[in-house]
């Protein structure tokens, strides 16, 4: 496998990258997955993912490209989708030159925020080239009540207080943060039920950013993975959205954390990718 890094794009003065995993001989490559990562959008880092998926991947004709985005709360939601529009021109003008693949055929695939960042784009900006969307225990609607309501789960932990949490705010935009240096601000945020500030200019943003029943009958082929004890996203988000959706598959793990896959000792996240392979190989005969 192959790991390569690209510029795609500066935000002011905030160089915005990319990670190219491929394997050696890309005439075997079925298509490519756009990975956007988890984090709540306020953390987290684009090469999250366990290097033994992506190694899965790779050798299963997929090649992956882990994408940058401006966290907020430095910057809010629109900034967001508008840097990873340019991630996905950047893709499709250069699929071939650059990146030296032979189709143009992509997936969206987020984990987490990065799965509702994968729904957003999907609906509200969809392109040709994508055959299919992949969500793994994400959201598609800002209004679900447990997101603005304190979180029974996180008011387990020690109390953050908003200002102390809003410390950690810095002056300029970000990429990339670890979760041991920001998780608090998250946590302050799901306790006191303000987290949506961080990400919206206004309340009324929050259904702005919702994808409608309508919208989600209209979604590419999606492939929907969630724990039924995830303690952060309702798994009702993934369940309702499956039944909602026309052409889905929909994976549920038992009894493990919000990021089942996150454990690589756990048999469950191999099998999901397996099945997400399987998925994906049907996926694109099937075009």
């Amino acid at each position: 496998m192959i790991k390569q890094t690209f510029l795609y794009s500066k935000l002011e003065d905030l160089d915005l990258s990319m990670t190219f995993y491929s394997n050696p001989n890309k005439s075997s490559s079925k298509a490519t997955l756009l990975y956007f990562h988890g984090g709540g959008l306020l953390y987290g880092t684009r090469d999250d993912l366990p290097e033994i998926y992506c190694a899965l991947l790779v050798e299963n004709g997929y090649n992956l490209l882990t994408i940058d985005y401006p966290l907020a709360p430095e910057v809010k939601l629109p900034t967001i989708l508008t840097c990873l529009k340019e991630a996905i021109d950047w893709f499709l003008k250069n699929y071939q030159t650059t990146l030296g693949l032979k189709n143009s055929d992509y997936f969206l695939f987020g984990r987490s925020a990065g799965g509702f960042l994968s729904y957003l784009l999907s609906a509200r900006s969809p392109l040709p080239e994508q055959k299919g969307l992949i969500s793994f225990y994400g959201y598609y609607d800002l209004m679900n009540p447990a997101f603005s309501q304190p979180s029974s789960y996180y008011n387990q932990f020690p109390k953050v207080a908003p200002l102390t949490a809003q410390a950690m705010i810095y002056p300029k935009p970000i990429t990339e943060i670890s979760i041991n240096e920001r998780f608090s601000l998250y946590l302050s945020g799901r306790q006191f039920g303000n987290w949506l500030s961080y990400l919206v200019n206004t309340p009324s943003e929050k259904e702005t950013f919702s994808l409608t029943e309508a919208e989600l009958t209209e979604l590419p082929p999606v492939f929907l993975a969630h724990s039924s004890a995830d303690q952060d996203v309702p798994v009702e988000s993934s369940r309702i959205a499956s039944n909602k959706i026309l052409n889905v598959t929909y994976e549920e793990v038992e009894n493990l954390p919000h990021d089942f896959d996150g454990d690589i000792t756990k048999s469950e996240g191999l099998q999901v990718y397996q099945a997400l392979i399987a998925w994906l190989d049907k996926t694109l005969t099937s075009i």
